[in-house]
């Protein structure tokens, strides 16, 4: 198991096959590189990302449920066919992080894609991770997704 650095506050161990995402995937995949990082497997077209934000003036005020409320807006709106399938809730790093699982359609193809998106507080602090797969791949992704997630901490 390889090591991920994620934002010097958190680490997480990801499995062979995956490697960590250069800034040229970052932007391709998710539009942006900053206050992100992410692994990538691209024969089991699996990415696994996390991304994170401080939020504003009134940050204290500000809960995981009201981000991922946020979040499913802007996916509604830029997703292809985009629909939420379930609510998730589990623990990130000892912090309580609630979800979403959706599909959706890649822009320009035939390919459904399923996803989980986890937010969580760790400070002052809000984490976004997602698992992303192809549609008929996503039950073995969550096998590997499970393993990143449990291995997320904060580093002695």
């Amino acid at each position: 198991m390889k090591k991920l650095m994620i934002n010097r506050s958190l680490s997480g161990a990801f499995p062979e096959g995956f490697h960590e995402m250069d800034r040229h995937e970052l932007i391709k995949y998710f539009a942006g590189d900053t206050d992100r990082c992410g692994i990538h497997d691209e024969n089991r077209h699996v990415i696994l990302s996390v991304s994170w934000s401080k939020p504003g003036f009134l940050g204290f005020l500000t809960d995981e449920r009201s981000v991922l409320n946020g979040a499913q807006l802007r996916l509604k709106l830029h997703l292809q066919r985009y629909r939420r399938l379930e609510k998730l809730n589990r623990e990130i790093a000892s912090r309580p992080a609630v979800g979403i699982r959706f599909e959706y359609q890649v822009t320009g193809t035939e390919i459904m894609q399923y996803s989980d998106l986890y937010v969580f507080k760790l400070g002052k602090l809000i984490y976004a991770v997602q698992l992303v797969a192809r549609k008929e791949r996503f039950e073995e992704s969550q096998l590997l997704s499970e393993e990143f997630l449990r291995s997320i901490a904060v580093p002695a």
